[in-house]
């Protein structure tokens, strides 16, 4: 089974600049993790373009 990440922008309005630099030294924070599932997305994405353009160039 896969694990979602349930992390959106959302989660981090209204924090003030002190709070977020607080979350970027953790890396067990939400920003942390927010930055593992944008990693991700961004693998996948390219994962997808490539398998599309192979499908494409047969």
């Amino acid at each position: 089974m896969s694990k979602s990440i349930h992390i959106t922008r959302k989660n981090f309005k209204g924090l003030t600049k002190a709070e977020i630099d607080e979350q970027a030294q953790n890396p067990n924070s939400e920003l942390s993790e927010w930055n593992r599932k944008s990693q991700i997305k961004k693998r996948l994405r390219k994962i997808e373009k490539m398998k599309k353009k192979q499908l494409i160039l047969a």
